[in-house]
């Protein structure tokens, strides 16, 4: 596997660590677990970690020196490639590896991707976990916009992969509609949710656990603190509801898990949350809204279940993990209507679903939420009953299919 810019041992919600992270780490244990070895190379970032680090039993993760060990962003991290695929090689040459087929993730992972198939006469499977011309039609291009170079190589994999990987129908309709995927070629595979982990715990129990108060009505929010996700949207929704409802100024309170409190984790993400600390200040909300950082799993999921409702206002999602997860915990969800969120979350049986970008029809479902308590246990239990549908032993069972199938294609002799 290749996963330039995203360590599946990285700490979660920092800079650029999310879903896909969890993703590759689920999908790596699964298949180690059914005998498949498995080596997933990545940029060296963290100064502390080891070259090479055990995941599980047969899967490696193995870090590849490309400039300074460190964050870097995505286009910098663009013109190292080079550098990583040539450090790559030598270090498959020097341990005499030799591979049977390439999983890349995200656009960086499939240039690096595109050159080890042609060397290697292996072939590749690609999965883009957000597709860069998605990215373009929500978000402002003066803040964060999706370079040509992204756009260039993301069809480029698309033409060129043995297959890709969609996390929804409705990414899969993307990949046919801006890329011209070939039905051939994509598979639909949703993300999966570990239910050891992620489980109903008694609300009180993981209040106590939390240190929060029993009496509190408690929104959560989880992941990278970027406009992508929206968490600015739903701090306009909170003032929003409080002038609507200020009756429940004293006691709601928003936690926002995810994201840097201190500048070695990247100075970027550090100057978004000072600058969502201001939104808070302006709208008199420093007694209701809580940023408490990243949390590991364990804690991720005494958090959710804590929690009355956790709120999921990303402008786009190739599939929407934190919904997911939540849902696993019997949390209700309120979440944006885009990408495979739709396709998770059920309106009105497991969540409410809302436009992109509504403060103000994102403060009424989480008011309603809130103040009903029948819809709200009505959806904790649709929550939990439609995540059981998803597990990473399900996700395995179809990347296996999956790489069977590219690998058959790939040995058969070409007909003349």
């Amino acid at each position: 596997m290749i996963s330039v810019h995203a360590c599946p041992l990285a700490r979660l919600g920092g800079r650029d660590s999310g879903g896909m992270n969890v993703y590759i780490r689920e999908l790596t244990r699964d298949l180690a677990s059914r005998g498949i070895e498995v080596d997933v190379f990545t940029r060296w970032r963290e100064p502390g970690d080891p070259r090479i680090q055990q995941l599980a039993p047969g899967a490696r993760v193995i870090h590849i020196e490309a400039g300074p060990i460190g964050y870097l962003p995505k286009m910098s991290v663009y013109d190292r490639l080079d550098e990583l695929t040539q450090q790559l090689e030598r270090h498959v040459e020097a341990e005499g590896k030799r591979y049977d087929l390439i999983h890349a993730h995200y656009w960086l992972s499939a240039a690096v991707a595109a050159r080890l198939s042609r060397r290697w006469g292996v072939p590749a499977v690609q999965m883009f976990h957000t597709l860069g011309l998605v990215k373009r039609e929500v978000m402002d291009e003066d803040v964060d916009g999706e370079s040509d170079i992204r756009i260039t190589l993301e069809r480029a994999a698309v033409r060129e992969s043995a297959a890709i990987v969609a996390a929804s129908d409705i990414e899969a309709d993307e990949l046919r509609t801006l890329y011209d995927a070939d039905d051939r070629s994509l598979w639909i595979i949703p993300c999966g949710v570990d239910p050891t982990v992620f489980r109903p715990i008694r609300q009180a129990d993981a209040r106590v656990a939390t240190g929060r108060d029993q009496c509190e009505r408690l929104i959560l929010f989880v992941g990278r603190i970027e406009q992508i996700k929206g968490i600015d949207v739903l701090l306009k929704a909170l003032a929003l509801l409080f002038r609507r409802r200020p009756d429940m100024r004293a006691d709601t309170c928003l936690l926002v898990i995810g994201g840097a409190l201190d500048a070695d984790s990247g100075e970027g993400e550090t100057e978004k949350i000072e600058e969502l600390r201001r939104l808070v200040r302006e709208n008199a909300m420093e007694a209701n809204v809580d940023f408490v950082g990243s949390r590991d799993q364990t804690q991720l999921a005494q958090y959710y279940a804590a929690a009355d409702l956790c709120a999921v206002p990303s402008l786009t999602e190739s599939f929407g993990l934190v919904a997911l997860e939540a849902m696993a915990c019997g949390t209700p969800v309120v979440a944006t209507r885009v990408g495979g969120m739709q396709t998770v979350v059920e309106h009105g049986e497991s969540g409410l679903l809302v436009p992109a970008g509504d403060d103000a029809a994102l403060a009424e479902a989480i008011a309603r939420v809130l103040t009903d308590h029948r819809l709200r246990v009505h959806l904790a239990h649709g929550a939990r009953s439609r995540a059981e549908r998803y597990t990473w032993q399900a996700v395995g069972d179809r990347i296996v299919e999956l790489y069977d199938t590219v690998l058959e294609r790939h040995r058969a002799p070409v007909e003349v």
